[in-house]
Order: structure tokens, then sequence, then C-alpha cells
């Protein structure tokens, strides 16, 4: 049987790394994984969820990690946590903005 699981992914890039400066993260299970494009990462993300979920399958305490993790089953689907995107404001004097945009 196969189940939809939906995850947020926070897509960053690393500057240091030559070889796979994209990681994709969720928060939901904090799994993380990286690759040289955001489509290679999303894609290596995808298979380490994967080996995660599988490995608490056969565990046989998938339903519990998914529940720890602030996920809702009912019935027939598994309902993410609520995700918000929110801004919060932070009073920076000059010397302080100067370490973002130096003058």
């Amino acid at each position: 049987m196969n189940i939809q699981i939906p995850v947020t992914i926070k897509l960053m890039k690393d500057r240091e790394s030559k070889s796979a400066p994209w990681v994709a993260y969720t928060p939901e299970l904090d799994v993380a994984s990286c690759g040289p494009t955001v489509a290679k990462a999303k894609q290596n993300l995808a298979e380490a969820v994967g080996i995660v979920l599988r490995g608490a399958a056969e565990d046989g305490n998938l339903k519990d990690l998914l529940l720890e993790s602030g996920f809702e089953i009912d019935k027939s689907k598994v309902k993410p946590p609520k995700v918000s995107l929110d801004k919060f404001t932070l009073q920076l004097n000059s010397e302080q903005s100067r370490q973002i945009w130096p003058a």
C-alpha cells in the first residue's frame, strides 16, 4: 500500500560546498540531504525520508513516529503539522546592520 506523507521542504545553499551546495531539509522529521541542484537535493531528501519511514515501519513504530512528529492520522490520510511563515522585526543599530550590508 502506498501512502502520501506531506512534508515541508526548506532549501538552503551551502556556499562552502562545491559538489553538493543545495541542502533540502524537512523539519517535521528532522531529516536533511544535499545535492548539486535543487532537484537532486529534493530527490536525495525523498530517499532519506523513505529510509527513515521504512526503518520505523520495520521497527513497528511508524505510527508513533508520525504522531510524535506532529502529524495527524485519520482513516485514509496522514495530515501534516501546521506550518506558518512569519516575519519578526529585529531592531539593529547602524553598526549591527553593517554586518549584513557593509557601507
